[in-house]
């Protein structure tokens, strides 16, 4: 009877470490499909490759509440009045177009809650990017993001873009969703444009 106990035992830990084990390396790929995909992204800015040191934080509404401020862009340009007259949202549009459950909602907002970073390094982008620390004095043109959001069970990744141009009307803010293809591989499939600019603190 005793040896049966510690045979229990034993395998109990086994479970336990092979538990926690599989913890860490969802945390790890996480955070490494984080790492490849922001030097990803900044391999698609087009000829600007400036990017504001501090990092756009998340709302927890937008991706998860109505927001009429989003509209999906590549419909027509309809969408973006409706979207101003609260028809459309990218919380609900997120949720009918990957069929995101309750589940992935609740871990998108435990990304965001938990996110300590606050600012981008050098070292989170290629060697051409470069990162402004002071915008008062940086060019009129650069990009802002947000710490990606990684739901690996559907192989999509979110991230908000900002894009800061000298004129007011040329500036965009947008949530774009991305398509895990394969290792460090990413193919955009939506972008959900807000229809007023942001405008980074400070």
């Amino acid at each position: 009877m005793r040896f049966k106990s510690f045979v229990f035992s034993v395998f109990l830990c086994f479970l336990g470490l092979v538990f926690t084990d599989g913890i860490a390396q969802v945390g790890k790929t996480e955070a490494q499909v984080v790492q490849s995909f922001m030097r990803y992204l900044a391999s698609q800015t087009g000829r600007h490759n400036r990017v504001d040191q501090k990092i756009v934080p998340w709302k927890v509404s937008e991706v998860y509440v109505n927001d009429s401020l989003w509209a999906k862009v590549n419909l027509s340009d309809d969408s973006r009045i409706a979207a101003r007259q609260g028809l459309y949202g990218a919380g609900p549009q997120l949720k009918m177009d990957y069929r995101l459950t309750r589940q992935d909602f609740l871990q998108i907002k435990g990304q965001i809650r938990k996110q300590e970073k606050t600012e981008w390094t050098s070292a989170d982008f290629p060697e051409n990017i470069m990162v402004l620390e002071q915008l008062g004095l940086a060019p009129a043109t650069y990009y802002a993001y947000s710490y990606p959001l990684v739901l690996l069970s559907k192989k999509l990744v979110l991230v908000k873009k900002y894009y800061h141009a000298d004129k007011v009307f040329n500036r965009w803010s947008c949530l774009e969703v991305y398509r895990i293809t394969k290792t460090g591989k990413y193919q955009l499939e939506n972008c959900y444009q807000r229809t007023q600019g942001y405008t980074p603190a400070g």
